[in-house]
């Protein structure tokens, strides 16, 4: 648990960073450069935060679960911040455009595809007032969903069953 936040700070700083690299002039808006970019970092932070997730759901401790929740927020707003990014929607349009979109393997077409979707549906075409509703809409959403495991792994781990020699009547020995 001590190792979360200080790993999830270096993740989500080089994640930030690789985004204002991409959207920068300096990376054109091609599949594999953004790509290049991009992805190592996101790809990093995923698999770190899918490690203490799974964690969090399989060996949950109050240390761990603090750790959880502290970096819960962070790592929402960092995924929702991503998707709703105007200046990295419009590049991936370009991308699209071009006449290399394309010359795409086509499962790169269909990734290409599926991230032009989910920027529409991460809000990346909201503006004002409604961009802001759908980031806390969606950290909302994020706090409710953890207080919901909570709540069931607290219920499964106060959850006790114990059968009685009449009970298992029937039950091979062995078993």
């Amino acid at each position: 648990p001590e190792h979360v936040t200080p790993a999830v700070d270096v993740l989500l700083r080089e994640a930030d960073a690789a985004l204002e690299k991409v959207v920068a002039p300096d990376v054109p808006a091609e599949y594999n450069a953004m790509s290049a970019v991009l992805d190592v970092a996101t790809e990093r932070l995923g698999r770190a935060w899918g490690a203490v997730s799974h964690l969090n759901a399989v060996a949950d401790t109050p240390a761990l679960r603090a750790a959880y929740n502290e970096n819960l927020p962070r790592v929402t707003d960092f995924h929702t911040r991503l998707g709703a990014d105007e200046r990295l929607y419009a590049k991936y349009k370009a991308v699209a455009a071009s006449s290399a979109a394309a010359a795409l393997a086509a499962p790169r077409r269909k990734a290409l595809a599926n991230a032009l979707r989910d920027f529409v549906l991460s809000g990346a075409e909201l503006r004002g007032d409604a961009k802001a509703r759908f980031a806390a809409i969606q950290e909302h959403t994020a706090a409710l969903e953890q207080q919901y495991r909570e709540h069931v792994l607290d219920a499964t781990d106060g959850f006790a069953h114990y059968a009685g020699s009449e009970d298992l009547a029937g039950v091979p020995a062995d078993v």
